[in-house]
């Protein structure tokens, strides 16, 4: 499993920095080594003070971003085959869950505690969870979604991605509302409690990244071929397509500013962008620093988010840097 995981990473990696360019943007303001070797997953806590990263051989690192400090190291076990491929921070920090290929734990931010060891029905593609950790949700490989409660044991599968894998997975900070996309070509909003969906998103290619936006009046999808969109959620509306060049075939991390106003993507090309979601254009661009800056080589940004004054934007890719971005915009 780790090694399929690797090999996608350098192929995605090579991809994209041929068709990259020469474009470098700013510097960033900050820059902080966080792993040795290539990075797995990584995740940024919502007010940009904690970060989590996945790496070969080195299960999961939390990092204390405002003093740079590593505050834990968290492994399922000692086999280097079982590396831990999706993770996520709780929207309240309180929280994180780790999952390798069919296993999945639940840790505390502020002890290091783990709390349990789950297995999961089939191969877990994408995790989820809500504050404190009481809900969790897994997107697995065979077209389930599973939305579970920790502290009473219920279990609700969601099929409506029918036999397609289940690619990216989100979920409101209460537990409530569920937001899966696969390989079916939708994105499906649905009710944790009924099962039901509320909104569902064709798209034209593969859905590989969503994002529900902390208000839950917004969310984010991308496709594989330069489909991104923002979608109004009481309407179920398209509210913007984002303006993608022919070489942003692919995203892979996004979130919301905390007023709503715009988002910031990662791409396997080292590219992070800023966009308005008023109108779906770029204001601004920078490109994450590689591992080894005197040869050419890629950089998948695994994950971005703002600061919680919105000011900066914090990212972290599989070059194993955190770096940190000034915004300076009007919005």
């Amino acid at each position: 499993m780790v090694k399929n995981h690797i090999f996608k990473i350098l192929w995605i990696s090579v991809s994209f920095f041929i068709l990259s360019g020469c474009f470098e943007g700013e510097k960033s303001v900050a820059e902080w080594p966080h792993a040795a070797v290539a990075v797995l997953d990584a995740d940024i806590s919502r007010d940009g003070k904690l970060a989590l990263i996945s790496s070969v051989n080195f299960g999961a690192a939390l990092w204390d971003l405002e003093n740079n400090q590593l505050k834990f190291q968290w492994k399922h076990s000692d086999d280097p085959q079982r590396g831990i491929t999706a993770l996520r921070l709780s929207p309240d920090g309180k929280r994180a869950i780790t999952a390798d290929e069919d296993t999945f734990i639940i840790w505390n931010t502020n002890t290091g505690k783990a709390y349990g060891y789950w297995q999961a029905p089939a191969e877990i593609r994408a995790v989820a969870i809500s504050d404190l950790g009481r809900y969790v949700l897994l997107g697995l490989a065979d077209g389930r979604a599973i939305h579970m409660d920790m502290n009473t044991g219920r279990r609700l599968e969601f099929t409506g991605h029918r036999d397609e894998a289940v690619a990216s997975v989100d979920m409101s900070a209460n537990g409530v509302w569920a937001f899966t996309g696969g390989n079916d070509y939708r994105a499906i909003l649905w009710n944790s409690k009924t099962g039901q969906p509320r909104h569902l998103f064709e798209h034209a290619t593969r859905v590989v990244k969503l994002k529900l936006d902390p208000s839950g009046t917004q969310a984010f999808t991308a496709g594989t071929v330069g489909n991104a969109f923002v979608w109004d959620l009481t309407t179920g509306e398209q509210k913007v397509k984002l303006n993608l060049k022919k070489k942003e075939y692919v995203l892979s991390a996004a979130n919301f500013s905390s007023d709503g106003t715009q988002v910031v993507t990662g791409a396997p090309g080292r590219d992070i962008s800023l966009w308005n979601v008023s109108d779906g254009k770029r204001v601004k661009q920078w490109r994450v620093r590689t591992r080894d800056r005197g040869r050419p080589s890629g950089a998948i940004v695994y994950a971005v988010a703002f600061t919680e004054n919105d000011q900066f934007i914090l990212s972290e890719s599989s070059a194993g840097f955190g770096e940190k971005w000034q915004v300076n915009t009007t919005r």
